[in-house]
């Protein structure tokens, strides 16, 4: 069964005339008949009944447009989606994403960019990530077409779509001093044993420096995130690891809780930034277009040009 015997199907149905058929397909009454005539053989019962004034359809024709009519319109339209993409969009488009972010915890996931390529093969998408000073700068200075990146402020030059918002926890056991707390401060890690994934240099100093000559934490670096052994730490040593919502569903609740960290520090706000007032490739508005679709935790965010 093929999709020009469908067509073809399709239009002797409704116009319940091969000639006016043909003249709307613009082919001839012979090739029209002989597609009929091929389903028809393939499905093995007649679709049409003959007469002088054109055809009248069978019961099994009637079936056979109603699941037609369902799909076809659908596929033509993904077919023209397909063929408009690789014949209109094309070039280079460059994306900037700030430092510590790309990463399954944020929501930023590496499959997406393949996706993108996958769906626009024309377009070459080139990415790094960089510190928020390179992110900004690149961008102004054409380096970049979009950023990923938290921004401070709200500066006049920029447009700014709110793609996703991040929240840090603290995972530990029921029984842990601090489990029955709402929500956790910053002094509230002095003297902890605390897990981080990778045992980030970067993220302990951070932490140090924030605690401000309070007693240090004790960090437990882990490398492979096995379940078992952070739970050994959490449970037998009252550590407690720094994660985000990713990990929600991994840790059974009768035995675990998560506290949400508060304080400007513990947010992450990420935009998709580009700059105002400058005309944008067909690339990268796809791109954004993309990005704001796979990645924002919204379906339709707002555009934020001044203070929230």
């Amino acid at each position: 069964m093929e999709l020009t015997q469908l067509r073809y199907f399709l239009q002797v149905y409704h116009m319940k005339n091969i000639c006016s058929a043909s003249a709307r397909l613009n082919v001839t009454q012979q090739a029209v008949s002989k597609q009929i005539r091929k389903l028809e053989d393939e499905l093995g019962v007649a679709l049409f009944l003959r007469n002088p004034r054109g055809v009248e359809a069978t019961a099994y024709a009637d079936m056979l447009a109603k699941k037609v009519q369902g799909f076809l319109p659908e596929l033509d339209a993904l077919v023209s989606d397909i063929q408009k993409r690789d014949t209109e969009i094309a070039g280079v488009v460059r994306l900037g994403i700030q430092c510590w972010q790309m990463s399954v915890a944020h929501g930023l996931k590496y499959e997406v960019l393949k996706a993108f390529e996958q769906a626009y093969p024309r377009v070459r998408l080139i990415w790094e990530n960089s510190i928020p000073g390179r992110c900004l700068g690149g961008l102004r200075e054409g380096a970049f077409d979009l950023v990923v990146m938290g921004v401070q402020e709200h500066p006049e030059d920029l447009e700014l779509t709110p793609l996703r918002q991040t929240g840090w926890y603290m995972l530990m056991a029921k029984g842990h001093p601090l489990a029955s707390r709402a929500v956790l401060h910053t002094n509230d890690l002095a003297g902890q044993r605390i897990i981080l994934s990778g045992n980030e240099a970067k993220v302990r100093s951070e932490i140090i420096a924030m605690l401000e000559g309070q007693k240090k934490p004790e960090f437990i670096g882990v490398e492979d995130f096995i379940f078992d052994l952070i739970g050994q730490q959490i449970e037998g040593n009252g550590a407690m690891m720094l994660t985000t919502e990713i990990t929600q569903d991994m840790f059974n609740p009768a035995r675990f809780v998560m506290v949400p960290l508060t304080g400007s520090p513990w947010q992450t706000k990420l935009y998709l930034a580009r700059l105002k007032d400058m005309p944008h490739s067909p690339a990268a508005q796809a791109l954004h277009q993309f990005l704001l679709e796979k990645w924002s935790d919204s379906s339709q965010p707002s555009v934020v040009n001044g203070d929230e």
